[in-house]
């Protein structure tokens, strides 16, 4: 018999598992007791913990199961038929990770798992007594439909414990997926894949088949790493199948179980073509008429490696930003929304860095050097592992008015697997958006990470090394290094980093805000949970950060203290916040482009309260006001969001955002608002309208865009998009545009 602690459906090899010593010993001792006819008596062991796991809380592992073929596949509607009883029902493992970590759930779960050559089917069954208490209003592919009940599946087909996929649905068919790639949730990922829901008197079924062709795979691995985790939202409940840790992620896939994948695998041709059309009308100056079109082409090289290129690539569909005012003297790194460039973006993910410096920054590509669009001509990228190599490659060609062969922006990564869940990568990048000079980039890191420490506790660490070549610079200060290590666990969080930018360091296809410089960041979080009806945690803490100059001289410093932040049964949160902010500009810049800002040596203080109420219900409001000292005077801020879904078909936000600055060259007040009124008519048919206005551009911008998914990979969009100027309520259209896109995948 197989023992273990915490992977209850595993390898058979991986019988230890991932225990301290004294645990492993008493786990042996328990099985040899078994082996021999005896009862374990933990207790005489000696351990107490010990003793609650050996005595049944949590149930001893059997050997990994076996998800054989079936000849006839399960009709995908959400109602599981008769076919069900022959897929591989999965144990009853199931144990609380919240509120009550380790408790049976107060609803039980089924999960049957299915297979033929082409496809991993998988049926669930989650058991309600109140089936009319269920949540499930967002209706939107990809949507938060963390707000409602939902069953989200983890698979790590390769069991390299580092990469892996998210399937997720809810009761009412809404899908949402995400990649994993060393490590990290990549939800901008958009898989093949179909599934369906169905509310019933005993609770909610889901149905979904995940294609072989849209995972990669390890044809020579049987054995894959699989997780299951439910919610049910209106006791802000989570179980979880295996490793129900609060230390652990779903995510995690090295703490994932394991079944066999029985019988041979077929992933086609791997090819998938799929062209597009596009009408674009334009009212500016006069009416203009376009017509375009454009591919791109899907081959899976190997099972684990996937090449995409693309002609003439087009983005109309792309939701528009979300409008900010700058009140910083440094620059702002938007979000990328381009299908082409978010599409396993994780693979360039470097040395643990969130923001800045970013060794690349997709969202370079596609400026002119003077920071207009500029057309992209094609590209191609390439992305997967090979062995335990995982490589990411993105090639673009431009247009160029100046040069007849156009500009070129390359980016290549490759993260080596080490130990258990680490790696090594290098990275290079080649090309300049930002001006006519030849520049390149090269860098290096090395990330660690665990969660074998005692109690299934993780930790991580990140080193890394940048350095930059431009065209007619010679420095030797085109270098940029940094370390971070971080404890991210739920009852103690701690971080702590460091890195140092060169003042000639010049990632022209990355992003940085500042150079020539020391950073010094980190902070701790500590989490009580106290037994009490109505508050589920209570966080303290503390985090900030330090810049200086690479004399040690002070630019910046931000120290913010949490005290606290509670988050109540209900789901509830309310926070106060204090903070001490010194920052020291060199030269004079502008507060949101317009209220002059001396250099200076400045500090101040602030403080800052909010309140946001459960995401559960159809109605959500949040809110914060704060009041802070600001370059010499003062500043105050009151926010507010306000959201509304009373059904699954309408959704209503609405935020807003007041600043006033007062200072002795003058006083400034800011507006900032923006709306959305959308309507779904199923998960795959949705109508989205985003309005929004700031006080600082003087325009209001609208943005419609209507969407039909007639299933994934076969889409049509109609956007319209429109700005008006608005001056004391005088408005005057300033652009307006429609188009009308579709998309449509064959597979080969």
């Amino acid at each position: 018999m197989n023992c273990l602690r915490r992977n209850l459906v595993a390898h058979p090899f991986h019988l230890i598992g991932r225990t301290t010593h004294r645990l492993a010993l008493m786990a042996a001792a328990a099985c040899s007791a078994i082996a021999a006819g005896q009862a374990p008596d933990p207790v005489a062991a000696g351990d107490d913990e010990a003793a609650t796991v050996l005595a049944g809380e949590l149930p001893a592992a059997a050997d990994a199961p076996r998800i054989f073929g079936v000849e006839e596949a399960p009709e995908i509607d959400g109602v599981l038929e008769e076919i069900w009883k022959d897929g591989t029902l999965l144990a009853d493992t199931w144990r609380q990770v919240n509120p009550d970590e380790g408790a049976m759930p107060t609803q039980r779960t089924e999960v049957r798992l299915m297979r033929d050559s082409r496809n991993l089917y998988v049926g669930v069954r989650c058991f309600d007594d109140e089936p009319s208490k269920i949540i499930s209003r967002v209706m939107i592919r990809g949507g938060p439909i963390n707000r409602d009940d939902n069953i989200l599946m983890v698979l790590d087909p390769k069991r390299d414990l580092r990469t892996g996929y998210v399937f997720r649905i809810s009761p009412n068919g809404t899908r949402a997926d995400a990649r994993l790639v060393n490590g990290r949730s990549d939800y901008n990922w958009d898989g093949q894949w179909y599934g369906r829901s169905a509310i019933d008197d005993e609770g909610w079924t889901a149905e979904f088949v995940v294609p072989f062709r849209t995972i990669s795979i390890d044809v020579d691995n049987l054995d894959w790493g699989i997780n299951f985790e439910r919610a049910i939202r209106r006791n802000n409940e989570t179980v979880r199948w295996q490793s129900a840790d609060r230390d652990v992620s779903v995510t995690s896939v090295a703490d994932a179980g394991v079944v066999e994948m029985f019988g041979d695998i077929d992933q086609g041709s791997g090819i998938d073509v799929r062209p597009y059309g596009k009408i674009n009308v334009s009212e500016d100056d006069g009416v203009d008429v376009a017509a375009t079109g454009g591919v791109d082409v899907f081959w899976k090289v190997t099972p684990g490696l996937t090449f995409v290129g693309t002609v003439n690539p087009d983005f109309a569909e792309t939701e528009v930003d979300q409008r900010v005012i700058n009140f910083s003297r440094f620059s702002i790194r938007f979000p990328e929304k381009r299908d082409f460039f978010l599409e396993d973006a994780g693979y360039f993910d470097f040395g643990g860095i969130r923001s800045t410096p970013l060794p690349f920054y997709s969202r370079r590509i596609g400026l002119s050097p003077q920071g207009e669009p500029e057309t992209i001509l094609g590209g191609v990228k390439l992305t997967g592992s090979i062995d335990d190599v995982a490589v990411g490659i993105l090639d673009t060609q431009m247009s160029d008015d100046v040069s007849p062969s156009g500009r070129n922006y390359f980016a290549g990564r490759a993260l080596f697997n080490v130990l258990e869940q680490s790696s090594i990568g290098v990275i290079a990048t080649n090309g300049n958006p930002l001006g006519p000079e030849s520049n390149s980039l090269i860098g290096a890191d090395f990330n660690f990470k665990t969660t074998d420490l005692e109690g299934g506790r993780t930790i991580s660490a990140n080193a890394w090394f940048q350095q930059t070549i431009t065209e007619g610079l010679e420095s030797a200060d085109a270098t940029a290094v940094g370390a971070r290590i971080a404890y991210p666990n739920d009852t103690l969080n701690l971080r702590l980093g460091w890195a140092r930018i060169g003042s000639d360091y010049f990632p022209a296809l990355g992003f940085v805000q500042r150079t020539g410089i020391h950073e010094f960041f980190g902070g701790g979080r500590y989490r009580w949970r106290p037994e009490a009806e109505l508050v589920r945690s209570v966080d303290v803490g503390v985090g900030g950060f330090l810049v200086t100059d690479l004399d040690f001289a002070t630019e910046s410093m931000d120290l913010e203290f949490d005290i606290p932040r509670i988050q109540f049964e209900r789901g509830d949160t309310v926070y106060l916040e204090y903070g001490i902010q010194q920052e020291v500009p060199t030269q004079d810049f502008l507060a949101a482009g317009q209220l002059l800002i001396p250099a200076g040596d400045y500090t101040w203080n602030r403080i800052e309260a909010g309140f946001e109420t459960t995401s559960k219900e159809p109605v959500e409001i949040g809110g914060s006001t704060g009041w802070s000292g600001y370059y010499g005077g003062s500043r105050t801020t009151i926010s507010g969001d306000f959201r509304w879904q009373p059904m699954p078909s309408f959704l209503f936000t609405a935020q807003a955002q007041w600043n006033e600055i007062a200072l002795d060259t003058g006083r400034l007040d800011t507006w900032l608002v923006s709306s959305r009124v959308n309507f779904y008519l199923s998960p795959d048919v949705s109508w989205e309208n985003l309005v929004q206005y700031d006080t600082q551009s003087g325009t209001v911008g609208v943005n419609s865009r209507f969407r039909w998914s007639l299933r994934d990979g076969q889409e049509v969009f109609l956007v319209f998009n429109q700005n008006v100027e608005a001056d004391d309520l005088d408005f005057t259209i300033d652009t307006t545009e429609f188009v009308a896109k579709i998309g449509w995948t064959f597979s080969f």
